[in-house]
């Protein structure tokens, strides 16, 4: 009987052992394991998607051309990006990038809007690694940074300097006093004095600044328009107005005119001006600013500049777009639209005439106009003072101390509020 019993056990035992295996459950792959919902796709797989970017520029001519490389852009990297050019203004920028089609960055804007788009957290910073500064134009990388901090790319520079007319003079001048001994019997010269766009390198000169810059930033609260620098620089401009060169209703129009019609022998301005003389059939030249004090005359320096925006999703997308544009459209950028690159290396490679050439020497002794939004309270108490003195209502001394004074108050009212 115990056999009996010991043989129906061992039975019982292997029967539950054969079930038990039978329910045993199926092992799983990776490939039948269901992904959590909403996780991200695995870099480089399968199932990446491109991405799409919209670009605002104010460049018109070169619009399409731009467009042109965004669609090489696109064939190398099968992402996709929309050139739109348009009038950017921050009110209207940061209303768009609001909406789903909104700009992710902007290719071309001047750098004195910078420092108001960045001051309103629209504009994210440059990554550390994107260029190195020293591979660019002094000016323009200056009027990239705001609050010592990269925020733009320097794309395309221009500045003013010295056209001569020469049927008058056949060698331009190396220092602003031979200018004006030259002007004297030549034809003289007019610009528009009471505008510190066009005085800046008076000031300079004589070591006259509008705000300090130290650390890749400016210093609002130094003022140097009402220094001892600055008012020499005034003497010397009001020495032109004395010995009759210029006046205080001298505009930029009227300057040009008097150039355009062979009137006067000597005009500053700019690469938008050549195209008018040429066709007035003027016999003229364009030379690095003459020399004062011994020093380099300053010009400002405009930089054309690149950013992305901070609310962009696809950042390192237009980060890469930039890199392809400022590598390989530069070139045809300064073919199609005479914009000097402000890429030292691309700048050799440019096909230049003597009047690019001029303005690239100037360039390099240019500096910006200061990149914050403070600087837009300087225009009125600069051209006012300036007229005063040159109808001998004031001194160069108390014009310098009215426009740093008037300066400053307008300043603190902004802040205020008020």
């Amino acid at each position: 009987m115990r056999r009996i019993l010991s043989i129906l056990l061992m039975c019982v035992l292997v029967l539950a052992l054969l079930a038990g295996c039978g329910n045993t459950p199926a092992k799983t792959t990776p490939a039948d394991t269901e992904k959590p919902a909403g996780a991200a796709d695995t870099p480089g797989s399968s199932t990446d998607q491109s991405v799409s970017i919209n670009i605002w520029t104010n460049f018109m001519v070169e619009a399409d051309m731009l467009q042109k490389y965004a669609d090489m852009w696109a064939e190398k990297t099968g992402n996709k990006a929309t050139v739109i050019n348009t009038s950017i203004e921050l009110e209207q920028f940061a209303q768009a990038t609001n909406t789903p089609d909104g700009p992710d960055g902007v290719f071309g804007v001047p750098n004195d809007k910078l420092s108001s788009f960045a001051a309103a957290g629209l504009v994210a910073e440059v990554p550390a690694d994107f260029y190195n500064d020293e591979d660019y134009v002094d000016a323009g990388v200056q009027a990239s940074y705001y609050e010592g901090k990269r925020y733009g790319v320097p794309i395309a520079v221009e500045t003013i300097t010295l056209f001569y007319n020469t049927d008058k003079v056949k060698t331009p001048p190396k220092t602003w006093d031979d200018l004006l001994s030259i002007a004297k019997t030549a034809g003289g010269i007019k610009f528009d004095a009471t505008s510190i766009y066009y005085d800046l390198g008076f000031v300079r000169a004589f070591d006259g600044y509008i705000f300090k810059w130290e650390n890749n930033m400016y210093n609002v609260n130094d003022i140097g328009l009402g220094n001892d620098g600055a008012v020499q620089g005034y003497s010397y401009i009001q020495k032109m107005a004395d010995e009759g060169f210029i006046t205080a209703d001298i505009t930029f129009d009227i300057a040009k005119s008097s150039f355009e019609n062979e009137e006067t022998a000597f005009y500053i301005g700019g690469p938008w001006d050549v195209d008018a003389f040429t066709s007035a059939g003027v016999n003229f030249k364009v030379a690095e600013m003459p020399s004062l004090n011994g020093r380099p005359f300053a010009t400002p320096v405009g930089t054309q500049v690149a950013f992305v925006s901070s609310k962009s999703t696809k950042k390192d997308a237009v980060w890469d777009f930039y890199k392809f544009l400022i590598e390989e459209a530069s070139i045809e950028m300064y073919e199609v639209g005479a914009r000097i690159p402000a890429k030292l290396s691309i700048q050799k490679q440019i096909q230049t005439d003597e009047i690019t050439e001029a303005f690239m020497k100037q360039i390099a002794n240019g500096e910006p106009l200061p990149s914050v939004p403070e600087l837009g309270h300087l225009w009125v108490p600069y051209a006012d003072n300036m007229r005063l003195m040159f109808s001998g209502q004031i001194t160069p001394e108390e014009a310098a101390k009215y426009i740093e004074s008037q300066f400053r108050e307008a300043i603190e009212l902004m802040h205020s509020g008020k």
